[in-house]
Formats: structure tokens, sequence, C-alpha cells
């Protein structure tokens, strides 16, 4: 109210609420984080920061698209650090750790590591036509390899970061103005890595030397073939088998570089099973294998690391497939190939306690139909329960037998 002349005239004044939101931008993974098996220390400049591999690639985009209505800043952190227990580290330590001057945003833009470095000095954002956008980068923090002397001697011998937990860590901040105060963390990346090189792949069955296939008798037509390795992120297991012919192959490695029936294209050389450290032999598309005969498989592993990628194989192993047209020799009897599954699944120690000898399943062989929940099912179904049950994706409530 104002007084005017002795008088009280009443005014009236809307209220305005603006509300100014600060741009935010984030972090959008195209394609995010990549592991590696193993890191090369040569894949890492840590004087300058530079990388020529992509460990993560990101699209920076402001949440709602504005690069207009105000200013749009970002900045970049990145820092890889580790532990180490067999080199003494128990307190995370940096191996590289950079950050970005500030730069303004004009449209969405693609950053990946390669980028991080003190030689970097632009970028070109999405924008039609792309807007160049200075950068500045410098290094922070570094780690003194030649205070480690464990570290160093790994390094040079073998050229590549020593076993441990790695750590990559993205921080991205952002706001309307390139004072550092006013920028605050928008969006952050984590990822941790446990790197232990592979260093073993052994081979558990079926089968053994050359010399001994009587001894390793198989007799399913879909064996399944199990070894032990070291896990890794990213790594691949591949297989190989071959027939073993005495009047052409003096050896396993010659039958393993011939033709082989698995994979039945012999353009491919293995045959992946990815993560799995067992495979079973497939019911269809590839050569069946034949009663009576010796066959040898390998086992390939292959890790992708910083220098690309790197494999090894395992020895080799030979099994015989049982002629199930004759007797069985002494000592070795035939199993149905339902129950062998069932033996190679549980290990000769339970097996036996349920179809041993002495045990009240012994000599059982499974004949009629198979059901399943209630439902009949071919035989290739049990196989395929019984692959599933090997590899942990399923588990046993109840087996009934009538």
């Amino acid at each position: 109210d104002r007084k005017i002349s002795g008088k009280t005239i009443p005014f009236s004044f809307p209220l305005l609420h603006v509300t100014l939101e600060a741009q935010s931008v984030k972090l959008v993974p195209e394609p995010g984080f990549i592991p590696y098996a193993t890191y090369y220390l040569s894949s890492i400049d840590i004087k300058t920061g530079g990388s020529d591999v992509m460990f993560f690639g990101y699209r920076l985009s402001e949440e709602n698209g504005d690069y207009v209505s105000r200013e749009v800043w970002a900045k970049i952190e990145f820092e890889v650090s580790m532990l180490s227990a067999a080199l003494g580290i128990t307190e995370r330590m940096t191996v590289i750790k950079v950050e970005t001057d500030p730069f303004r945003m004009y449209a969405d833009l693609r950053l990946d590591n390669r980028q991080l470095s003190i030689e970097t000095t632009s970028l070109f954002d999405l924008d039609s036509p792309p807007n160049e956008i200075p950068l500045s980068v410098r290094v922070l923090d570094q780690i003194d390899i030649a205070k480690f002397e464990n570290l160093l001697s790994s390094v040079v011998t073998t050229g590549k970061l020593p076993d441990g937990q790695y750590s990559f860590h993205v921080v991205l901040k952002s706001g309307s103005s390139d004072d550092e105060g006013s920028l605050t963390i928008s969006d952050e990346m984590s990822e941790t890595v446990l790197v232990s090189s592979p260093t073993s792949l052994n081979l558990i069955g079926p089968g053994g030397d050359l010399a001994d296939t009587s001894m390793s008798m198989i007799y399913s037509l879909y064996p399944i073939f199990q070894w032990e390795t070291e896990p890794c992120p990213g790594c691949e297991s591949l297989i190989r088998i071959g027939q073993f012919k005495a009047d052409s192959h003096s050896s396993t490695e010659e039958a393993i570089e011939d033709l082989t029936v698995l994979p039945m294209d012999q353009t491919q050389g293995w045959e992946s099973t990815g993560i799995a450290t067992s495979y079973q032999y497939p019911f269809s598309g590839v050569i069946d294998l034949v009663s009576g005969e010796v066959y040898v498989w390998q086992v390939q592993k292959r890790l992708p690391t910083t220098a690309g990628s790197e494999s090894f194989t395992s020895p080799i192993f030979a099994f015989k497939m049982a002629d199930l047209s004759e007797p069985p020799s002494a000592g070795a009897e035939a199993l149905h190939p339902i129950v062998q599954q069932l033996m190679e699944i549980m290990g000769e120690q339970q097996f036996n306690a349920y179809f041993g000898p002495d045990a009240d399943l012994a000599g059982f062989s499974p004949s009629g139909t198979y059901e399943i929940n209630g439902m009949e099912v071919s035989v290739d179904a049990v196989f395929s329960l019984l692959n599933e049950i090997r590899n942990q994706s399923m588990s046993i409530i109840s087996i009934s037998v009538e």
C-alpha cells in the first residue's frame, strides 16, 4: 500500500518466481568401460597420460539438450589406481591421474581416455558442422616405479603391470561458467578389475595319454569335456576335437592339426565355449563320434590385453569311444550313456556311493521312457538337462526311478 495526500491507495504486484537450473552434463556409455585381462605398461604413458588403447569411451551430453539458454561448461578427471598384495602394496596407490581445464560445450561430444593426454589441444563435438573445443590436460599424480623394486623388476621382465586390483575412476563436473568453484560433480564412473594373468590350462577329462586310452573308455556319444583355468575378464575358451588315425598320425599333435570333427567347418579352427570350462559334444550340427575310434582334444584360451589378443593352449588328451558291440574288457564296465553323464557330474566317490558294486543302484541301466517335471522327453533332452546341471545353471530337486 502507498499513502498519497492522506489517502491510502492499495497497489498489488504479482510475484514473479523464476527458477534457474544449472546445466547438468551426463556420461552416456559409448561403449563405456572396456576390461582387459592384462594391462601392458606401454599402453599408458605415465608422463603424459596418453594411451593408444581405449579403456573407456563416453558421450558427454547435457541432460536437457540445452546449450543455448545458458552456457554449458564441463571438466573431466580420470584416475587409475591399484592394489597388489604380491608387491606389498596394501593401500590403494595411484598409477596415473589427469584432469582437464574447464571447457565450454556447444553440443554433445565423444570423449575417451586416449584424448586425455597433455599433448591433446582440442576436440571436435557432434554438432553439424562440428565445433572445435580447446582442451588442456595436465597430470596431477603418477606412480614412481623406481621406488618399488619388485614392481620395476616385474615391468622390465614382462612389460606389463603386475597382477592386482586395478580401479578406473572418471569424474565429470559441469556448470554454467568456467569458474572452478561453480562446477559440481554431475556424473561419475568407477570400475574395478581383478587382474590375475592366466597361466594354467589343465584338462580334466575325458581321456589322458594316448597310450592309456584302453583305461579311459567313453561310453557316451555326447561326452562332457572339462578343464580348469583361472577366471579373467573378457577371456574366452575354445575347443578342438580330431580323430586319431594310427595309419596316418604318428602323434597326438599331428592328429589335432589334421581335419577336425569339431568344429566341422575346417576354416574355423576352434569352437568357442565362451567363459565355460566344460563343453558337451553337440547333439547335431557336428560329425558324430564313432564307436571304437580314438579321438584327441585340446583347449585354447584367448584373453584380451591392451596390446591385443593373446592365447595359449592346453596339453592334448586322447580318449577312445567304447565299441558297444563287443563285451567290455576286464575291469571296464559299459555304462549307459546317461549313467556315464551322471558319473562325470557327481564325481567318482559320490557316484560309487549310489552306483558302485555294493550300492543300491549297482548295474542300473535306464530303459523305457524319460520324464522331466511330469512330461515325457527324448534322451537328447535328458542329456541337455544334465549339461545344464553340470554348468550349474540348473539344480536337481528330486529324482525318481520306476
